[in-house]
């Protein structure tokens, strides 16, 4: 699979081939549609995050959108904060649990682009709010 990955801290990401990862136990294998650059994958990539160095090489990614099971899912990872490899590549294993269902017809790259702020409202309005199409 290729993917985006940092072998040096402070220096940009090259595009390899890696093996798929394997998902662990209850975690899934998240086809990646969209994986956007957020400020904590700068702070992770250049070495500068308050978590530390990370381990290289890494895929760098700490969100990012996808299908599992027909579905379409918003997803975090902790790349560039713990061991493990994030979002920017074609495939992304994911605890299930982590998972956010989008609605039908959401646009990926959208979704990507406005991250977590935007699937915290989503989820405070729909989950929490109880807000249903039309109102």
């Amino acid at each position: 699979m290729r993917a985006a990955q940092i072998h040096t801290c402070g220096e940009p990401p090259a595009v390899a081939e890696r093996p798929a990862p394997a998902p662990g136990p209850g975690e899934v294998l998240v086809e990646v549609s969209a994986a956007p650059v957020t400020p904590l994958d700068l702070l992770c990539a250049t070495g500068t995050s308050y978590f530390g160095t990370p381990p290289t090489p890494y895929v760098p990614g700490v969100q990012g959108v996808g299908t599992v099971g027909g579905r379409t899912v918003w997803f975090p990872t902790t790349a560039g904060m713990a061991p493990g490899d994030g979002s920017m590549a074609e495939l992304a294993a994911v605890p299930e649990s982590d998972l956010v269902e989008l609605p039908p017809g959401a646009d990926p790259v959208a979704v990507a682009a406005l991250g977590l702020s935007a699937v915290a409202a989503y989820m405070a309005l729909g989950w929490r709010g109880e807000l249903r199409p039309g109102e």
